[in-house]
C-alpha cells in the first residue's frame, strides 16, 4: 500500500518543486551557459528500477567529456567548473532529477541509480546485490545519508538491500529530513573519497614498524601481523615459503604508527589457550583477527564468539575439511571475511602448485558459496607486476572475474635480504603498489571476454608449471 502512497508523493513533490523552483533552475541553466562551453543538462546512462537502463538529468558541472578520464572528481579536480563546484557543494547540481521522477525512472528516496559498467556490470550482481534494483533509484537514499562515498561498495550496497527490505513512510521521512540536514550542512557533496578505485584490499605480512610504515605510506590497506606456529612447520616446513614467527609484543609497535591502515593479526588454530591469546591480541590493538587452519564450523563459532565483536573476523580458508564444511560455517552471524589459503589448501587437495586450485576451479566453486552472502573475500596472493611464475598480471585479472576484494603481497614483491636501506625500500614499494593500481584500473572497462580469455590463459600456464 505505501508503496502506491510513496510514488503519489513523488509526483506530487517533484511537480511542486519544479513549479516552485523555477527561477533558481533558469538562472542556474544561465550561469552553466555563459561560464562554460556545452550543454545545460549533462544526461548519463544509469541502472533503473529491475535493471532497466535510464538517462539520469542533472545540471552540467564538468567540462565537456570529462567522464572519460574517470567515474569520480578527485581534489581540486579541474575538470569541474567554477559554476559546477558550487552546484556540488549546494546539491543544486541534482535538481532536474525532478524530471526522471515525474517520467517514472526515479524517486524522491531509494537506492542511488548506479552506471551501467560501475561498480561492475548488471550481469556481475549477486542475487543479494540485485535486490537493491527492486525499486526505483532514488535522488538520496539510506547509503548517502549513512557515509555516501565514505563507505566501501559492499558497504553501500547493504545499506540499500537494507532499505529495499524495510521501506516505510517513517524510513523514507527519516532520510528525507537527514538528507536537509546535510545539504544544509554541506556534507559529503563532493563525489569524491576513498572508494574512488574500489581496488583490491592488499595486505602485506611484517612485524617490523618502519616496513609497516612505508607500505601504508605506499597504499597496502592492512598490516598483517603473523602470529600462527603451532604445526605450520610440520605442514609448510618443505616448502619455499616463510614462517613469519612473530609475537605478541610487535603488535602494538606496529599499531602505534599506523594511521590508515588497518592491523591484522593471525593467531593459531583454535586449542584450549585459543581464548586467551584473542583476548591478547585484541589488548594489543588488533582490528582484524584471522583464525587459520580451521575444519569445522564448531571451531569457527568459537573463534566468533571469543572475539565478540570486539574486532572484525576473518577466517583463513586452507583445509579441505573446511571446504566441505562451508555452508554450515557460512551460516555462522559475526564473519567478516574470508581469505582463501592456497597455500595449505593445495597441500590438502595433495596438488603440486597453489595455483592449480584456481585453474581447476576449486576456488571458483568456493567463492559462488561465499556470493550468496555479504561476507568479503579474497584468495591468495600477488607478485609484483611482471614477475611470479604465474604472472601477476594474470592473477590480478582472475580477482576481477570473481569478485575478490583482497589479496595479500607476496614475499616476492620485496625481498628483504637484497634491499636494505629504508629509501630504496620506500622507492621500491610505493612504484610498485602504484603499478598494481594502475594495472586494476586498466582491467575494469574489459569485457567479459576479455576475462574469459585471461582464465584460459591461466589454465594453460598453471598445467605447463605443474608438468
Amino acid at each position: 500500500m505505501y508503496k502506491i502512497i510513496k510514488r503519489l508523493f513523488d509526483v506530487l513533490i517533484s511537480a511542486f518543486g519544479l513549479i516552485l523552483l523555477l527561477p533558481l533552475l533558469v538562472i542556474v541553466a544561465l550561469m552553466i551557459k555563459f561560464t562554460s562551453k556545452g550543454p545545460v543538462i549533462f544526461k548519463q546512462e544509469r541502472l533503473g528500477k529491475n535493471g532497466s537502463v535510464f538517462k539520469i538529468w542533472k545540471f552540467r558541472t564538468m567540462v565537456v567529456g570529462a567522464e572519460k578520464q574517470g567515474v569520480y572528481e578527485s581534489k581540486n579536480d579541474a575538470r569541474v567548473t567554477g559554476i559546477g563546484r558550487i552546484l556540488r557543494k549546494l546539491s543544486l547540481d541534482e535538481l532536474p532529477q525532478f524530471v526522471n521522477i515525474l517520467k517514472g525512472d526515479m524517486s524522491i528516496i531509494g537506492p542511488r541509480p548506479t552506471l551501467t559498467y560501475h561498480p561492475w556490470p548488471l550481469e556481475d550482481y549477486t542475487d543479494f546485490q540485485r535486490k537493491r534494483l527492486n525499486v526505483r533509484p532514488g535522488v538520496t537514499g539510506y547509503a548517502q545519508v549513512n557515509g555516501r562515498k565514505n563507505v566501501e561498495w559492499n558497504e553501500r550496497i547493504k545499506l540499500d538491500v537494507y532499505y529495499v527490505e524495510n521501506i516505510s513512510f517513517w524510513l523514507d521521512t527519516k532520510i528525507f529530513f537527514k538528507t536537509i540536514k546535510n545539504i544544509l550542512l554541506m556534507k559529503d557533496n563532493y563525489n569524491e573519497g576513498k572508494t574512488v578505485n574500489n581496488n583490491l584490499t592488499l595486505m602485506y605480512i611484517t612485524n617490523e614498524p618502519k616496513l609497516a610504515l612505508v607500505a601504508e605510506e605506499s597504499g597496502i590497506d592492512w598490516i598483517f601481523v603473523d602470529l600462527e606456529i603451532k604445526g605450520k612447520e610440520a605442514r609448510q616446513g618443505h616448502l619455499d615459503t616463510v614462517i613469519s614467527k612473530h609475537s605478541l609484543s610487535d603488535i602494538k609497535p606496529i599499531k602505534n604508527v599506523l594511521t590508515k591502515s588497518k592491523l591484522l593479526v593471525r593467531v593459531n588454530p583454535i586449542d584450549e589457550t585459543s581464548k586467551i591469546e584473542i583476548d591478547n591480541v585484541i589488548t594489543e590493538g588488533a582490528e582484524i583477527v584471522m583464525l587459520p587452519f580451521f575444519k569445522t564450523s564448531g571451531e569457527v563459532k568459537k573463534f566468533v564468539d571469543y572475539v565478540n565483536k570486539r574486532a572484525k573476523v576473518c577466517l583463513l580458508l586452507e583445509t579441505p575439511e573446511a571446504v566441505e564444511n562451508l555452508d554450515e560455517i557460512l551460516n555462522i552471524k559475526g564473519i567478516d571475511y574470508i581469505h582463501i589459503g592456497l597455500n595449505d589448501l593445495h597441500l590438502g587437495y595433495e596438488r603440486k602448485f597453489m595455483f592449480e586450485l584456481l585453474a581447476d576451479g576449486t576456488v571458483e566453486n568456493i567463492i559462488n558459496k561465499i556470493k550468496k552472502t555479504t561476507i568479503k573475500y579474497g584468495f591468495g596472493g600477488i607478485a609484483r607486476i611482471g614477475y611470479g611464475d604465474l604472472p601477476a598480471e594474470l592473477i590480478i585479472m582472475e580477482h576481477y572475474r570473481l569478485k575478490s576484494e583482497m589479496a595479500i603481497v607476496s614475499r616476492q614483491f620485496y625481498d628483504s635480504k637484497k634491499i636494505v636501506n629504508v629509501d630504496e625500500v620506500k622507492s621500491l614499494f610505493k612504484k610498485e603498489v602504484s603499478k598494481i593500481r594502475k594495472y586494476e584500473n586498466d582491467i575494469k572497462r574489459l569485457s567479459n571476454n576479455e576475462f574469459i580469455r585471461n582464465q584460459n590463459d591461466v589454465i594453460k600456464i598453471v598445467k605447463k608449471i605443474i608438468e
